[in-house]
C-alpha cells in the first residue's frame, strides 16, 4: 500500500469505491485496510493550520521532520515553501511537507515545484471529499449488500461524531464551503489587483491560478453533495438549515456555489418541512420563513422565490388527505388558501424562472439545441444569466439536483393541486380576456422544468409515470394535455419527449397518445387530451396554410427566417408547436418501433410526404431543421425498403418534385435534365445557408448512408437505390456528398463564427465522411481475386462492380485530397488542449475531435485500396463519368500532412487531457503516422537550414519534452487491480507501448519521433544525449518504462500468470530491444541499462515455469487451455523470455568485447545461479539451465480440422495474414467475411431454404471459426516456443564461446547444457524449428571439447563425457536415418557425429570400449543407415554430401582402429566404392562447369570424396576395392596429371592452380596409400603404379622442377608443390619406378647392342 496519508494512496481508496459502486472490487479487505487508515483524513475533513511564525522559524533552522524522517533542507527549498505557505495560506511545516512530497513531480512534470505542490495540494483535498462522497453514497445505496452498508454507515457515523472543538460535521462542511467562498474572492482579488499585473506575464501563474480557481469550486460542489447525504441520514438539526438560509440570502451572485446550496437545501426543506419530520417543529419553520423582515431582504429576490416555492410544495405535505398531521379543520381551508396565495406570490417573484433556469443550467451547454432554446426562450422572461466563468457541473451533482427536482415536482402536483387548478384557470381566464397579451406561462414553464427533470433519465421516468397508471405525475400529464393553449401543449410535447427516452417510455408515450376521443369538425379546438389523432390534424392543417403561400420562384434559394405573418393565418405561436410536434414525433420514433411502424403505415397520415411537403414551404430555417430530424428518426434501425423509399422521396424532393404547384417532368430529355440539375443545384445551395438547415440536412444524409439494421456485417450492400437518380444524372449519390463536403464542410462551416455551431455543423459532416468510409468492405475485392467465393453472387449489391462504382466511398476519397477539404479536416483536430482538458467527454468538441481523428486513420487506412485498386477500376469503366473534383492537389494524403506538421504536436498533447478514448486515438494515429515512410524519412537533398531533417521530428521541437512527460505519467500512472484490462490506466500504457514500438521498427537506423520522446536528443542521422536533460537524470520516458519493466509483477494470486500483466512487460521489452538492438541507440541504451543493473534484476527475478502453474487461471494440461485466453498468455511469456535472454546474450557479447573480466565473472555467476548483491551478500536463484524450463510443456499438437460439408470446397488462402506461407496465422474477420460471403451465396442459390440446413451451416461455419482461432493460438505457441529457444541457445553459444573455462569447467559445462537439451533432443525431431537449434547448440558444445584434454582421462569423468557424448552420438544417428530430405538439420548431425567419431578416435589414455560401442552401433542401424549416408554423400546437397563424406571417412578410420572390416565391406556391397571412383572421372569436367562463386564449395566435395578413399585406401580390404574400381583409370580419364598448369586449369578464380595442385596432391595421397596398403609384394599393384608414373611423366617432371625452385611457381604455394612432389617421390620409391626404368632402359639398350651384334 501506498505511504499512508500520501495523495496515491487516497487516489488508490477512491479507485476501489468506485469499483465497489460498480461491483468490480477484487479486494474487500484491501478496501476496509484503506478505509481505517483514513479514517482521520475524513475527520479531518478540509481542516489546514494557516500559517504560524513558530513553524516559520523552525523552517528557518534547515531541518524537517516528516513522519519520523528528518531531512536536511537548503534555503531554496525554505523559499519554496515560504512562497507554497503564503499561496495557500498553510502552516509553514505542512506546507514544506506538501513541498517536499511535490518534488518527485517537479522531474517528472517539467513544472515549477510551486505549481506542483498547489496542485498536489488541491488534488488532496478533492480526492479526500471524493472519497468521503462515495462512502455516504454507498451507506445510503440500498442496492449495496445490507451488511457492507451496515459497515460503511458504522464508519460514517465514526467520522461524524464531534470532534475537538465539539462541533457538528454538518457545520463543518457548511463552514468549509464559505472558507472555499472567501479563497475564490482572495484568489479573484489577486487577479485584478495591480501587484501581480507582473506575474500576470507568465502563463505558470495563471494556470496555476487557474487550476485553483476550478479545483476549489469543484470541492465545494462535493461538499454539497456530501452535505445532502448527511442531512439525509439525520446527522444535521435545524441551525444548520438557518445557516444554509443565511448563506443563500446574502448570495448576490448567480454562479456555481449558489447552484450547489440548492440540493442541500431541497434536502434540509424534506427534512425540516415535509412529512418525515415534526409538524410542530414544521409549522413554526414555516411562520419564519414566510415572515416579513424587511431588516434582512434576500439579494437575489428570485432565489428567495423560489425557495419559498419549494418549501411549500413539500410542507403542504401535511395538508394532504392521508397526512397525519392533526390540524384542526377550521383551520385547513384558511391556510390552504394562504398556502395557494404564498405560492403565487412566489412564483410573481420568479421562482419558476429560477427553478427553470437552475435545471437547465446544470445540464451540458455545449449540446446547442435551437427549438429548445426558443421554447425556453419564449417562456422565460425574467431568466438569470449564469456566470460566465461557471465551471462545469459533475454528473454525480446533476444526478442528485435532479432526483430532488424530481421530489419537488411530485411534491409540488401532490400538495398543492388547488395552486395548480388555478394556476391553468387564471391563464385561460386571461387569454379568454386578453387574447392578444402577453401572459406569464408559470404552468408552462412547471411543465418545461418537468422535462428538464427527466431528460436523460429514463428509469427515473418509467417508474414516476409510466409504471404508476393510478400515479399523481400520469394523472398531471393527462390533466395537461386536455383543451391545452398552443403553449401549454408545446410545452407538453417537450415534456412528453423528456419522459420518452428509451423504448419502453417512448412506447408508453406512444399508448398514450392512441387514446383518441371524438374530434370536432370545423376549426381546430381542443377539447379533449392530445392523441395522435390530434396531432395529425393539426399538423395537416398547418402545413396545408402554409403550402398556400406563394411558391419561390424556380431556381430561388430558400429563404432563412420567419416568412411574413400575413401570409399565414395560423393561431398565436403556432410554429413552436409545429416545432414541438415535430420534435415530439421524432422522439417517439427513435425510441420507439412501434411508434415508428405506426406512423410508417398509417393508412390516412402520410408524414413522409407532409415533412417533405412542409421542408417544400417559406417556413423559418428552424422548422425546416426539425422537418428534417424527424425524417431522420424515421430511419431509426432502417430497413431496406424504408432506407429506399425516403432516398427515392429525398431525390424527388431535391429535383424540386415537392414544390408547391410543381410537374414532374415524365421524360429524360436533356431540356429536362438540364431543368432538374438546375433545381437540385438552387435547393442544395439554399440548404447551405445557416446553421440549423445545413446541420440537420447533413444528419438526415448521414442516416440514410449508415448500413441496414438487417446488415451482416458484411457490408456489401449500397446505402440507396442502385437507380437513384437515373434519369437525369449518372447513378448513385454524388451530388450530395459533393453538398456535404463541398459546400457544408470544405466551405459552410469554417465561415461559422458560432464555436457550439461549428462544431455541431462539424461534427454531423464528419460523422458522414466516417460512415462512408467505415461501410465499404475492400476485402470484397480481395475475396474476389483470391479466393473461390463467387463474390458478384454472394454480395446483396447487384454485382461487385457496381457496388465499387457507386459507394460512397470512392467520392469520399476523391475529396480528401482536395485542399480545402484538407485544411477543414485538420482543423477539426486542431483544438486548444487546455479547452479540451475542461470540456465534458460527452460534448461536441470531444466528439468532433475523436471523429477527425478517426477519419484521417480511417484514409491512411484505406488510401492504399483507393489509390491501386478502385481508382484504377473506376477509370477503367468506359460509361462511368463522374465530375472530377477540384483543386485534388495532392497526390496522396500524406502530402497533405506536411503541410499539417502541426498534427503531431496536437496528437501529442491531446494525451495529457485525461480522456482514454481521446488519448488512445490520438496515440493510433500517432503510430499510423510515424510508421508512414513519407513522413518519418529524411529527404534525400533539401536546401536551407533543417531540410533534411525528418519533418515529423521536425514538428515536434517545440514540444517533444512536454509530450514526453505527458506519456510519462501515464507510464508511471499505478495500475488497477480491479478493472485489470479494462482500465484505462493499462489500456493507454499498452497503446503507448504500441505507438513507440511502431515508430522505432519503421525506420530502424534513422532518429524518430520514439527518439525524440524517449529522451534522446536526435541529430540527422545520429542520437546522443543532453547532459542535462531528463535522460541523463534518469526521469525520461525511457527509464520509466524500464523500471515498469523490472518492477512490473507478472502474476496475480487468483490467476497465476496474468495475462494482461504478461502482455505489459513484454511490449515495454520490445521497446528496449528495439534500442539495444538498433545500431543507432545501441550504445546509449545498454550503457544506460548495465547502470541499472538491468542484467541481474532481470535475470535473478524470472518466473521459472514449473508444471503445476497456471497461466490466466488454467493449467498448460486443461483441455480447454489452446482455445481460451490463456494460451495467449503463455506466448506472450515467453515472447518476453525471449527478449530478456536475447538482451542477456547482447550485455554479455558487450561485455566480453570490452575485456571487464570482473563484471563477466559477475554476469556467469548469475546466470550459473548466484547473485552478488552491492553489499557483498550472494542471493541465490535460478540457472540459465533452469530457464530451460519452456520446453516441458507439450502443447504442439494442431488441433483436429472439424468435418464439413457446406464448407469443404472453400479457399481459405485469402484469410491468411501471409497469403504465401500456409503457417502464418488466420485473419479470424477476413475468415468470418469469407464464410459469410459463402453462406450468402447458398443462400442466393436457395440451397438454404430448409431450417435446418441454415442451423446446419451456422454450426459448421462456428465450428470453422473456432478451429482457426485454435489453430492460430497453437501457431503463436509453436513460434514463442521456437523464438525463446532460439536465444536460450544463442546465450548458451555465447557463454561457451566467452567464457574463460578451465579444461575441467568448460567439460563440466557442456555436460549440464547436454543433460538439459538431450531429452528433448531426443524426443523432438519432429518439431523440426525446434530441433535446428537444439541440433546446432549440440554441435557447438560437442565442438567446444578438446577431446585430447586430460579432463577425459579423469576416470569418472572421462567416463561420464563419453557416455553422455555416446548417447548423443546415438541421437545423431537416428536422426540422420529418420530426417529424409530435411537438409539444413541432417548436416548439423552429421557434423556432430563426424566431431564424435574423429574425437573418440583421437582420444588417447581410454579404453577403447567406447569406439567398438560405437562400430556396434553403426552395424545396429544396419545397412539402412549406411545407405542413406552414401546417398547424401552422392546425391545430396552440397553441404549434406560433404557432411556425410566425412561422417563415413571418419566411420572407415574408426572401423581400421578397431581392426573391423564392417565399413569396408558395407561400402563395397552398395557399390559405393566404386561410385566414388566414377566420380573421380568427372572431377576436370564438373570443375569447369562449376561458377566461380561455388567453386570453393565443389573443391570441398572433392577433397572430402578423396579424404574417404583416403581413409578407405589406408586398409587392404579398402585398397583392393579402390584399385579394382578402376582408380588409376578413372583418374587417366579425369586428366587431370595431362593438365599443363602453366597454360591454364579448369578451376575457375584467382587461387585456381594452387587449388589444382592441392587436388592433385589429394589424388596422390589416395594412389601411394592405395598401393601401401597392398604392400610391395603384390606386383600387380606395383605395375599399375609405375604405369601412372610413366603416363604421367612429363607433370611429375614439371612439379619436380617447381619443387626444387626451377620454373614459374607463381599462383601456387610451395606447400602444395611440395605435397605433391613428395607423393610422386613416395610413389617412385614404393614401386621402385626409378629403378624399374632403370633396368627398362638397360633391357632395351641390351637388345639394341643384341641386334646391332
Amino acid at each position: 500500500m501506498a505511504e499512508l496519508n500520501s495523495l496515491e494512496s487516497l487516489q488508490a481508496l477512491y479507485s476501489d469505491l468506485v469499483a465497489l459502486s460498480e461491483k468490480q472490487l477484487s479486494s474487500i479487505e484491501r478496501l476496509a485496510a484503506e478505509l481505517d487508515a483514513h479514517r482521520r483524513d475524513f475527520k479531518n475533513l478540509l481542516d489546514k493550520k494557516p500559517r504560524n511564525e513558530q513553524s516559520r522559524k523552525s523552517l528557518a533552522t534547515g531541518k524537517l521532520d516528516v513522519s519520523g524522517d528528518e531531512y536536511t533542507i537548503n534555503a531554496e527549498f525554505q523559499q519554496g515553501a515560504l512562497q507554497l505557505a503564503d499561496e495557500l495560506d498553510l502552516d509553514e511545516l505542512d506546507a514544506a511537507s506538501v513541498f517536499l512530497e511535490a518534488q518527485r513531480d517537479t522531474d517528472a512534470s517539467g513544472q515549477p515545484a510551486l505549481t506542483n505542490s498547489v496542485v498536489r495540494f488541491h488534488q488532496r483535498r478533492k480526492c479526500v471529499l471524493d472519497c468521503l462522497r462515495m462512502i455516504v453514497q454507498l451507506s445510503a445505496d440500498i442496492n449495496q449488500d445490507d451488511q457492507l452498508r451496515a459497515d460503511l454507515r458504522a464508519i460514517l457515523d465514526d467520522i461524524v461524531q464531534p470532534g475537538v472543538p465539539p462541533l457538528r460535521y454538518t457545520q463543518r462542511c457548511l463552514s468549509s464551503m464559505t472558507d472555499i467562498k472567501l479563497w475564490l474572492q482572495r484568489l479573484a482579488e489577486k487577479l485584478s489587483g495591480a501587484s501581480v499585473l507582473e506575474r500576470l506575464q507568465h502563463v505558470e501563474v495563471l494556470q496555476m491560478m487557474e487550476y485553483q480557481r476550478v479545483s476549489l469550486i469543484k470541492q465545494h460542489e462535493s461538499l454539497a453533495v456530501i452535505l445532502v447525504y448527511l442531512v439525509k441520514e439525520s446527522h444535521s438539526v435545524a441551525a444548520d438549515f438557518d445557516q444554509v438560509l443565511e448563506t443563500m440570502r446574502r448570495a448576490d451572485k448567480y454562479d456555481n456555489l449558489l447552484l450547489h446550496y440548492f440540493p442541500p437545501l431541497a434536502t434540509f426543506i424534506s427534512r425540516f418541512g415535509g412529512v418525515d419530520g415534526n409538524i410542530t417543529d414544521a409549522r413554526a419553520l414555516n411562520a419564519r420563513v414566510f415572515q416579513q423582515d424587511d431588516d434582512k431582504p434576500w439579494t437575489l429576490p428570485y432565489v428567495h422565490a423560489a425557495f419559498r416555492a419549494w418549501w411549500l410544495a413539500e410542507y403542504s405535505g401535511w395538508y394532504g388527505e392521508n397526512s397525519e398531521s392533526n390540524i384542526p379543520d377550521n383551520q385547513v381551508q384558511p391556510e390552504a388558501a394562504q398556502r395557494v396565495q404564498q405560492f403565487e406570490t412566489a412564483l410573481k417573484d420568479g421562482a419558476f424562472d429560477f427553478i427553470l433556469s437552475l435545471s437547465a443550467d446544470v445540464k451540458p451547454v455545449e449540446w446547442y439545441d435551437p427549438a429548445r432554446l426558443g421554447l425556453r426562450q419564449y417562456l422565460q422572461r425574467k431568466a438569470p444569466v449564469l456566470a460566465s466563468d461557471s465551471v462545469p457541473f459533475s454528473d454525480f451533482f446533476q444526478e442528485v439536483l435532479m432526483e430532488l427536482l424530481e421530489t419537488f415536482v411530485e411534491s409540488f402536483i401532490t400538495n398543492l393541486p388547488d395552486a395548480l387548478r388555478k394556476l391553468r384557470q387564471d391563464e385561460d381566464e386571461q387569454r379568454q380576456l386578453s387574447p392578444n397579451h402577453e401572459h406569464d406561462p408559470d404552468l408552462e414553464k412547471f411543465v418545461v422544468i418537468i422535462s428538464y427533470a427527466y431528460d436523460g433519465r429514463p428509469k427515473a421516468a418509467l417508474e414516476g409515470f409510466w409504471d404508476a397508471p393510478d400515479g399523481a405525475l400520469i394523472g398531471f400529464v393527462q390533466w395537461t394535455s386536455k383543451r391545452a393553449s398552443t403553449p401549454l401543449i408545446s410545452a407538453f410535447c417537450e415534456m412528453l419527449q423528456a419522459i420518452s427516452a428509451d423504448e419502453e417510455c417512448a412506447t408508453a408515450a406512444h399508448h398514450f397518445l392512441l387514446d383518441e376521443g371524438a374530434q370536432p369538425t370545423g376549426k381546430i379546438r381542443r377539447t379533449t387530451s392530445l392523441t395522435w389523432n390530434q396531432i395529425f390534424k393539426e399538423l395537416t392543417f398547418y402545413s396545408s396554410q402554409l403550402r398556400d403561400v406563394p411558391a419561390l420562384p424556380q431556381g430561388q434559394t430558400y429563404r432563412v427566417g420567419k416568412p411574413q405573418t400575413d401570409h399565414v393565418e395560423r393561431e398565436p405561436d403556432s410554429e413552436i408547436l409545429l416545432e414541438c410536434y415535430l420534435r415530439l414525433i421524432t422522439r417517439l420514433c427513435s425510441g420507439s418501433t412501434e411508434a415508428r411502424t405506426f406512423l410508417a403505415q398509417h393508412q390516412s397520415f402520410h408524414i413522409t410526404d407532409l415533412l417533405f411537403q412542409l421542408a417544400s414551404s417559406a417556413i423559418a430555417s428552424r422548422l425546416r431543421a426539425c422537418a428534417f430530424t424527424t425524417l431522420r428518426s424515421l430511419l431509426t434501425q432502417k430497413s431496406k425498403e424504408a432506407g429506399e423509399y425516403l432516398w427515392t422521396a429525398l431525390d424527388l424532393w431535391i429535383s424540386g418534385g415537392f414544390s408547391p404547384g410543381s410537374t414532374m417532368p415524365k421524360t429524360s430529355s436533356s431540356s429536362s435534365t438540364t431543368t432538374t440539375a438546375a433545381s437540385m443545384g438552387a435547393i442544395l445551395k439554399g440548404l447551405a445557408s445557416g446553421f440549423e438547415e445545413p446541420n440537420a440536412f447533413v444528419q438526415l444524409l448521414h442516416a440514410l448512408v449508415l448500413p441496414y439494421h438487417d446488415d451482416s456485417g458484411l457490408c456489401d450492400d449500397l446505402p440507396f437505390p442502385e437507380n437513384l437518380g437515373i434519369s437525369t444524372r449518372q447513378p448513385g449519390i454524388d451530388p450530395y456528398i459533393d453538398f456535404v463536403l463541398g459546400q457544408i464542410f470544405g466551405h459552410r462551416a469554417p465561415e461559422q463564427t458560432e464555436p457550439a455551431q461549428l462544431r455541431l455543423l462539424q461534427l454531423s459532416c464528419l460523422d458522414f465522411i466516417a460512415t462512408c468510409l467505415d461501410t465499404f468492405n475492400e476485402d470484397l475485392v480481395i475475396f474476389a481475386s483470391q479466393s473461390n467465393v463467387v463474390v458478384d453472387a454472394a454480395i446483396r449489391a447487384s454485382n461487385l462492380q457496381n457496388y465499387v462504382l457507386l459507394h460512397p466511398f470512392s467520392r469520399v476519397m476523391e475529396w480528401m485530397f482536395n485542399d480545402k477539404i484538407m485544411d477543414a479536416l485538420f482543423a477539426t483536430v486542431h483544438q486548444d488542449p487546455a479547452e479540451v482538458h475542461r470540456v465534458n467527454p460527452e460534448s461536441p468538441l470531444m466528439l468532433c475531435l475523436l471523429r477527425g481523428i478517426h477519419v484521417i486513420s480511417s484514409i491512411l487506412d484505406l488510401q492504399p485500396t483507393y489509390l491501386d485498386i478502385i481508382r484504377p477500376l473506376i477509370k477503367s469503366v468506359p460509361n462511368y463519368r463522374r465530375i472530377p473534383v477540384s483543386n485534388a492537389l495532392f497526390g496522396c494524403f500524406e502530402d497533405g500532412v506536411l503541410n499539417h506538421l502541426s498534427i503531431f504536436s496536437d496528437l501529442g498533447r491531446y494525451c495529457g487531457t485525461g480522456y482514454s478514448k481521446l488519448v488512445l486515438s490520438s496515440l493510433k494515429l500517432l503510430e499510423k503516422l510515424s510508421a508512414s515512410l513519407k513522413l518519418s524519412s529524411s529527404p534525400s537533398s533539401g536546401l536551407g537550414r533543417g531540410s533534411d531533417r525528418n519533418k515529423a521530428l521536425a514538428a515536434l521541437d517545440d514540444d517533444a519534452e512536454t509530450i514526453s512527460k505527458i506519456l510519462l505519467c501515464e507510464i508511471d500512472s499505478p495500475l488497477d487491480n480491479n478493472q485489470g484490462p479494462e482500465s484505462d490506466t493499462y489500456i493507454i500504457k499498452i497503446q503507448i507501448l504500441d505507438f513507440l514500438n511502431a515508430c522505432l521498427r519503421t525506420a530502424p537506423g534513422r532518429p524518430t519521433i520514439a527518439h525524440l520522446l524517449l529522451g534522446f536528443r536526435c541529430d540527422n542521422d545520429s542520437l546522443s544525449v543532453d547532459p542535462d536533460g531528463p535522460f541523463s537524470r534518469s526521469v525520461s520516458l525511457f527509464h520509466s518504462i524500464l523500471d515498469m519493466v523490472l518492477n512490473t509483477p507478472i502474476s496475480q494470486d487468483d490467476v497465476g500468470i496474468s495475462s494482461w500483466l504478461v502482455s505489459l512487460s513484454y511490449k515495454g521489452m520490445q521497446v528496449l530491444r528495439e534500442l539495444w538492438s538498433s545500431p543507432i541507440s545501441s550504445l546509449i541504451t545498454m550503457a544506460e541499462m548495465q547502470a541499472n543493473d538491468t542484467f541481474f534484476l532481470l535475470f535473478a527475478r524470472e518466473t521459472i515455469i514449473k508444471p503445476e502453474v497456471l497461466w490466466q487461471g488454467l493449467n498448460v494440461t486443461d483441455p480447454a487451455f489452446t482455445s481460451s485466453p490463456s494460451a495467449s498468455c503463455l506466448s506472450e511469456f515467453l515472447g518476453r523470455r525471449s527478449l530478456v535472454l536475447q538482451y542477456l546474450s547482447a550485455e554479455l557479447r558487450q561485455v566480453a568485447r570490452s575485456h571487464s573480466p570482473s563484471l563477466k565473472q559477475r554476469m556467469f555467476e548469475t546466470l550459473l545461479g548466484s547473485t552478488t548483491l552491492d553489499d557483498g551478500e550472494k542471493v541465490e536463484h535460478a540457472t540459465v539451465f533452469d530457464l530451460f524450463d519452456f520446453m516441458e510443456n507439450e502443447f504442439t499438437a494442431p488441433p483436429t480440422p472439424p468435418q464439413l460439408t457446406w464448407f469443404k470446397h472453400i479457399d481459405a488462402h485469402a484469410c491468411l495474414d501471409r497469403d504465401e506461407d500456409l503457417s502464418s496465422s488466420y485473419d479470424l474477420t477476413k475468415a468470418e467475411e469469407l464464410l459469410l460471403l459463402h453462406c450468402a451465396e447458398l443462400t442466393h442459390a436457395r440451397r438454404l431454404e430448409n431450417e435446418q440446413d441454415k442451423n446446419n451451416v451456422n454450426a459448421e461455419a462456428q465450428g470453422l471459426l473456432q478451429f482457426m482461432a485454435q489453430d492460430n493460438q497453437v501457431k503463436v505457441l509453436n513460434a514463442s516456443r521456437v523464438k525463446v529457444l532460439r536465444s536460450w541457445v544463442q546465450l548458451t553459444l555465447l557463454m561457451v564461446e566467452s567464457g574463460d573455462f578451465d579444461s575441467t569447467a568448460r567439460i563440466s559445462f557442456v555436460l549440464r547444457s547436454l543433460q538439459t537439451i538431450m531429452p528433448r533432443t531426443e524426443s523432438g525431431l519432429e518439431a523440426v524449428s525446434e530441433a535446428l537449434e537444439l541440433a546446432r547448440l549440440a554441435k557447438a558444445l560437442i565442438f567446444s571439447l578438446d577431446f585430447g584434454s586430460d579432463s577425459f582421462k579423469q576416470g569418472d569423468i572421462g567416463d561420464l563425457v563419453s557416455d553422455r557424448l555416446f548417447h548423443l552420438f546415438q541421437v545423431s544417428l537416428r536422426a540422420i536415418i529418420t530426417l529424409g530430405a530435411n537438409v539444413e538439420l541432417k548436416a548439423l548431425y552429421y557434423d556432430i557425429s563426424y566431431r564424435y567419431l574423429s574425437g573418440m578416435s583421437d582420444v588417447s589414455g581410454i579404453s577403447g570400449i567406447h569406439r567398438r560401442h560405437s562400430i556396434q552401433t553403426i552395424k545396429t542401424a544396419g545397412e539402412r543407415f549406411i545407405e542413406v549416408v552414401c546417398d547424401d554423400a552422392h546425391a545430396g546437397e552440397p553441404v549434406c554430401r560433404i557432411a556425410a563424406l566425412l561422417v563415413l571417412g571418419a566411420l572407415v578410420k574408426m572401423g581400421r582402429q578397431e581392426n573391423s572390416k564392417y565399413m569396408i565391406e558395407a561400402l563395397a556391397r552398395l557399390n559405393f566404392i566404386g561410385i566414388l571412383v566414377d566420380t573421380i572421372q568427372h572431377i576436370s569436367t564438373d570443375l569447369r562447369e562449376t561458377s566461380v562463386e561455388d567453386i570453393d564449395m565443389q573443391l570441398s566435395y572433392c577433397h572430402a570424396k578423396l579424404s574417404l578413399l583416403l581413409q578407405i585406401s589406408q586398409t587392404r580390404l579398402g585398397a583392393v576395392a579402390i584399385l579394382n574400381s578402376g582408380l588409376l583409370h578413372s583418374i587417366k580419364v579425369s586428366g587431370l596429371f595431362a593438365t599443363d598448369a602453366d597454360l591454364g586449369v579448369d578451376i575457375g578464380g584467382p587461387d585456381a592452380v594452387n587449388q589444382h595442385y592441392r587436388l592433385l596432391a589429394a589424388v596422390m595421397r589416395v594412389i601411394c596409400a592405395a598401393v601401401l596398403s597392398r604392400g610391395s609384394q603384390n606386383q600387380q599393384t606395383l605395375e599399375q603404379g609405375r604405369k601412372f608414373l610413366s603416363e604421367n611423366r612429363l607433370s611429375i617432371l614439371a612439379v619436380l622442377k617447381k619443387s626444387a625452385g626451377l620454373g614459374n611457381t607463381s599462383g601456387m604455394s610451395q606447400q602444395s608443390i611440395d605435397d605433391l612432389a613428395d607423393s610422386f617421390t613416395l610413389l617412385m620409391s614404393v614401386t621402385e619406378f626409378l629403378e624399374f626404368e632403370e633396368q627398362t632402359h638397360q633391357k632395351k639398350q641390351a637388345k639394341v647392342y643384341t641386334a646391332f651384334t
